[in-house]
């Protein structure tokens, strides 16, 4: 049966979808269409309902990934592993960069990286070892320098750097931080062996080893 919503009247006739009254469309109150409109509309219900199902397992998934990863980053140490490795990959070039310009005998460039810029290179565990490189290169002629115009003045203050660097190595720890390099130690010792003689020729004994206390 269809109902007119115009006028009411009732039209047996399920051929026509328009009331042959008034000429409005028909509404259809059969079972048929009844229960497709109720099916319809429970089938849209359902799938409404089953989202926030679907997200909370998307959710509860996304958790427990979340969680499954950061226990692996505290089991592995990964923080500390990667903040290890970027470090030594700074050290690295650090050593680098002092490296190339003390084997190209670049002395300006090497001081520009120990002195100007020594609170960026001091964490590379090659800086003493250049330094001492350096300091040879350096006070070696300075020394003699004031040796041949007697300038005791000069030649205790250059005495003093080289031995401060040469003593260090005393310490069992300096070699286990930092790098060494045979040949340049081995100049080291014999430059500071040298100046002790000759400051002991001098008769600088007394202030040569106030300085060394």
């Amino acid at each position: 049966m269809r109902i007119c919503p115009g006028c009411g009247a009732e039209i047996p006739d399920g051929r026509t979808a328009f009331c042959p009254y008034c000429g409005r469309e028909l509404v259809d109150l059969s079972r048929e269409n009844t229960d497709r409109k109720i099916g319809e509309v429970k089938r849209a219900q359902s799938e409404v309902m089953s989202v926030p199902k679907k997200l909370g397992l998307i959710v509860a998934v996304m958790l427990l990934a979340l969680f499954i990863l950061l226990a692996l980053v505290v089991f592995f140490d990964i923080p500390e592993k990667v903040k290890e490795a970027g470090t030594r990959r700074e050290m690295d070039q650090l050593s680098g960069d002092m490296q190339k310009a003390y084997e190209k005998k670049d002395w300006d460039k090497l001081e520009q990286y120990l002195i100007d810029e020594c609170e960026v290179y001091l964490g590379s565990p090659d800086y003493f070892l250049y330094r001492s490189a350096w300091f040879l290169h350096t006070y070696l002629p300075l020394f003699d320098e004031a040796h041949r115009a007697h300038d005791t003045e000069e030649m205790l203050f250059i005495y003093e750097i080289m031995a401060e660097d040469y003593d260090m190595r005393s310490d069992d720890i300096f070699f286990s931080v930092y790098g060494t390099d045979e040949e340049i130690e081995e100049a080291l010792a014999r430059e500071v062996e040298r100046e002790t003689e000759i400051m002991t020729e001098e008769g600088l004994e007394d202030e040569m080893y106030k300085l060394r206390r």
